[in-house]
C-alpha cells in the first residue's frame, strides 16, 4: 500500500474513535445505553472486532476495550496503555457480577472503577477462589469524597464484595503514624456486603509504638461517615476472617464511629443529623482474633437525633453470632473519640435499638491493670430519648487477666450502664448470658473484683 494509502487508513480510523469517543458520552448523558451498544457494535464490525461480551450485566466499555487494543497502533503516539484503562470511565455505571481476575485483575481495580462510576443495578464482586488480593495503603475505601457509590446504591442497587476464602493482607506501604489504616473502609457508603475474606495484617508492619511512629493496621473493617449528614448505613459484614496483631493497642476487629471524621481520630467533629450515623448494619458470623479490641460502635451523643439506631451484633442464632478469641492487651494507646478507657471485647457506646447476641467471646490470657470485659454498653456522652430497646442475649464470655498490681484488673464478664435518666419508654433485655471459666487472678492479692453481669441502666 502507498503511504498515501496508509495515511488515509489512519486517518479513518482515529475519525471512527474520536466519533466513537463522542457518542458514547452522548449517550451516556441520555442513558441511552441500548443506542450506545448498537453503535459500538457497528464500529466494532467495521474493524473487524468479534463482540465477547454479553450484553446481560457487562458494561460495553469492555467491547471499545478490545477495540482499542486491537487498533493500539493507530492510536496518537501521546496515547497509550492507560488511556485505554480510562476510556472504561466514560461508560455506563456498573451492574451485575463481575468476577477478579477476569473482568478486573486485581480487587484495588474493581472497587476504583466502582467508585468512579456508581451503579446501574445490582452489583457483586467476585474474587475467584486461590487470588489472594493485598489492599492498597490505607485499605480498600469504598465511598468517600467524590465516589459515585454514595448516590447510586439502595436497597435494590446493592454491593456485594465476596472473596470465596481468599486473604486480603494490608499494604505494607502505610503511611507512618497513620491511625485510620484498614483492610476495608466505607466512608459514607451504603448497602455494601463485605464477605467470605480472610483478613490480616502484614508481616512486614511490626512498630507498633509510640503511636506516632506505628506502621500497623487499626481496623480489620472499618465505617466512618464522609460528611456530618452522611454516614454508613444497611451495610453487612458477614463471614470474615480477621486478625491482625493484638500488641498494637489500636487495633479493633470490625470499627464504627460518628464523632470523628474518616482522617482524625482524635478531633471530635460529631455528625448532626439522622442521615450522618452508622445505623442499621449487621455483623454477623465473623472470626476474630488477635486484636485489642473486637467489635466498637460509637454513635452520636451532642446531637441526639443523629445516634446510631438498629446495629445488630451477631443476629438471632449461632448461626450469625461471632466468635471473639484471643484479644486484648490494654487501653487504646491514641484517644479514639468516645472509646472506653478499659479493655472491653465489644463496645456499644451510644447506641439505641440494638442487638447484642449469641457472640463467643474468649480474651486472650492477659496480665494488664485496666478493667477487662466482654461487653460493655454505654452511654458516656448523653442519654437518648423516646422508645427505644436494647438486647443482649445468648453470649457466652471467658476472660482470664491476671494482674501485676494489687488494686487494678477487675473483670467484669457483661456490663450495661450509662442510662442515668430515668426513660419509661426504654426496654433493655438481658437474658441467658453465659459468663464462665473466668480468671482473676496475678501473684499479688487484690481488691478488685470478678463479675459475671452488672445493668446499672
Amino acid at each position: 500500500m502507498s503511504f498515501v494509502g496508509q495515511s488515509v487508513k489512519r486517518s479513518v480510523r482515529l475519525i471512527a474513535i474520536g466519533l466513537l469517543l463522542l457518542l458514547t458520552s452522548v449517550f451516556a448523558l441520555a442513558a441511552n445505553l441500548q443506542g450506545f451498544r448498537n453503535f459500538a457494535e457497528s464500529v466494532a464490525s467495521v474493524f473487524g472486532v468479534t463482540r465477547t461480551v454479553a450484553t446481560s450485566g457487562k458494561r460495553d466499555s469492555a467491547l471499545v476495550n478490545q477495540f482499542l487494543k486491537k487498533n493500539n497502533n493507530f492510536l496518537p503516539p501521546t496515547v497509550g496503555t492507560e488511556s485505554t484503562k480510562n476510556v472504561q470511565t466514560l461508560f455506563a455505571p456498573l451492574s451485575g457480577t463481575y468476577n477478579i481476575p477476569g473482568d478486573y485483575a486485581t480487587l484495588a481495580l474493581a472497587i476504583a472503577d466502582l467508585n468512579a462510576q456508581g451503579l446501574g443495578g445490582p452489583v457483586t464482586l467476585n474474587v475467584l477462589a486461590g487470588n489472594p488480593q493485598i489492599a492498597p495503603a490505607g485499605g480498600y475505601v469504598i465511598g468517600g469524597t467524590g465516589s459515585s457509590v454514595l448516590t447510586t446504591t439502595s436497597s435494590t442497587n446493592t454491593v456485594t464484595i465476596t472473596g470465596n476464602g481468599n486473604t486480603v493482607t494490608a499494604s505494607s506501604a502505610l503511611t507512618v503514624g497513620s491511625l485510620v489504616d484498614a483492610g476495608f473502609k466505607l466512608v459514607g457508603a451504603d448497602w455494601i456486603t463485605i464477605q467470605n475474606f480472610v483478613i490480616q495484617e502484614s508481616g512486614s508492619n511490626s512498630i507498633n509504638t509510640p503511636a506516632a511512629s506505628n506502621n500497623m493496621t487499626e481496623f480489620g473493617i472499618a465505617m466512618l461517615y464522609v460528611s456530618l449528614t452522611d454516614g454508613c448505613q444497611n451495610n453487612t459484614f458477614q463471614n470474615n476472617t480477621i486478625s491482625l496483631n493484638r500488641t498494637y493497642l489500636n487495633t479493633f476487629g470490625i470499627y464504627s464511629n460518628t464523632r470523628h471524621s474518616s482522617t482524625s481520630i482524635t478531633t471530635s467533629a460529631e455528625v448532626t443529623a439522622a442521615s450522618g450515623s452508622n445505623s442499621n448494619n449487621k455483623i454477623y458470623g465473623n472470626a476474630i482474633s488477635n486484636v485489642n479490641y473486637g467489635i466498637v460502635f460509637v454513635g452520636a451523643g451532642t446531637t441526639i437525633a443523629a445516634i446510631d439506631s438498629g446495629n445488630d451484633i451477631g443476629g438471632a442464632s449461632l448461626a450469625t453470632g461471632n466468635t471473639i478469641t484471643n484479644w486484648g492487651g490494654g487501653a487504646a494507646l491514641s484517644g479514639y473519640l468516645s472509646l472506653t478507657g478499659s479493655n472491653y471485647c465489644i463496645f456499644d457506646n451510644q447506641q439505641i435499638n440494638d442487638n447484642v447476641s449469641f457472640n463467643t467471646i474468649t480474651s486472650a490470657a492477659l496480665t494488664q491493670s485496666v478493667t477487662t470485659g466482654g461487653f460493655l454498653k454505654n452511654y458516656s456522652v448523653a442519654n437518648p430519648v423516646g422508645t427505644i430497646s436494647t438486647t443482649i442475649n445468648n453470649n457466652t464470655v471467658t476472660i482470664t487477666n491476671n494482674p501485676t498490681a494489687a488494686t487494678t484488673g477487675g473483670v467484669i464478664g457483661i456490663n450495661n450502664q450509662g442510662l442515668s435518666t430515668l426513660l419509661s419508654t426504654a426496654t433493655m433485655s438481658i437474658n441467658n448470658n453465659t459468663v464462665q471459666n473466668s480468671v482473676l487472678g496475678g501473684t499479688v492479692s487484690t481488691t478488685n473484683g470478678l463479675t459475671g453481669i452488672t445493668n446499672l441502666s
